[in-house]
């Protein structure tokens, strides 16, 4: 932000007339003194205000958003419901951008994207280097860390525990990567291209665990279908691969990619991602 130039002081007087002539005096208020308004101002009519009109046409954005991945996407009365296409919707209104929102399977998302058929993926991504070579990413706009979820006692998550062991993931996510690169030669790791079709599978008895996030995790606990299962062991580490959360843009579009972070910062200072994150979930997801 630019500092605005300090006022310019009064002159004394006409020229020739003596000081004395003239006994009054007018002070003007110091910028350091308006400084403390000023900047209060400024911040509030950035918040409420959004980003300036842009001038001239702009494409509409093209956002996905995964179609059944409760609490972050999922079909409801007609509509996309769940935090991720919420805050698809409050990025567009705070860039004063149009946009439309295609909710769509994990890894079609992932195509869509290498063809160059989306501007936006919303559907809380791990970067990594196999999606760097197709996409950018933004700033994490959320946390979480993955669980594994079983029946109470049924399996230890250790090289002995998991031995044989039929262990479900969702195909194309940070999870998958992680089961095959610690667990490939103990257990069976069985893929699922759908979230939905995953759990399925897990309620039906056909697998021993599963590794999902966390956050879905918990509110597939809090469900009906969740009440005999519970988390097998602690939480995996927060590492970058696993816990941050990014948006990913088309590639070699740094305009954009600069107008998301600025959008993620200023729906956090107006209140909007605080209320998204309370309408889905019970504690601070950031």
């Amino acid at each position: 932000m630019k500092r605005p130039a300090s006022p310019a002081e009064n002159g004394a007087g006409a020229a020739g007339c003596p000081p004395r002539e003239f006994p009054l005096r007018i002070t003007i208020p110091s910028f350091s003194s308006l400084r403390p308004v000023l900047l209060a101002g400024f911040l509030l009519a950035l918040l409420f205000a959004g980003f300036p009109p842009r001038s001239g046409a702009e494409e509409i954005l093209r956002i996905g958003v995964e179609d059944d991945y409760a609490p972050f996407s999922f079909p409801a009365e007609g509509t996309q419901a769940g935090f991720d296409p919420e805050i698809a919707e409050a990025l567009c209104k705070a860039m004063r951008r149009s946009c439309t929102v295609e909710p769509l399977a994990f890894g079609t998302l992932l195509e869509k994207m290498r063809r160059g058929e989306l501007d936006m993926i919303v559907a809380g991504l791990a970067k990594n280097e196999q999606r760097l070579a197709y996409m950018d990413f933004t700033n994490s706009y959320y946390h979480s860390r993955s669980i594994y979820l079983g029946l109470p006692g049924s399996v230890a998550v250790s090289a002995e525990g998991l031995k044989g062991k039929r262990v479900g993931v969702q195909d194309h996510t940070q999870q998958e990567i992680f089961l095959r690169s610690h667990w490939v030669n103990v257990a069976e790791i069985i893929r699922f291209p759908t979230y939905g079709q995953l759990i399925d599978a897990f309620c039906a008895g056909q697998l021993d665990a599963i590794l999902v996030d966390g956050l879905s995790g918990y509110e597939f606990l809090q469900s009906e279908r969740g009440q005999p299962f519970a988390i097998l062991d602690d939480p995996l580490p927060p590492d970058e691969d696993l816990a941050y959360a990014h948006i990913g843009v088309r590639k070699n579009n740094s305009e954009l990619i600069e107008a998301i972070n600025e959008a993620i910062v200023h729906i956090k200072l107006n209140g909007e991602y605080d209320r998204i994150v309370r309408k889905y979930f019970p504690f601070s997801i950031y």
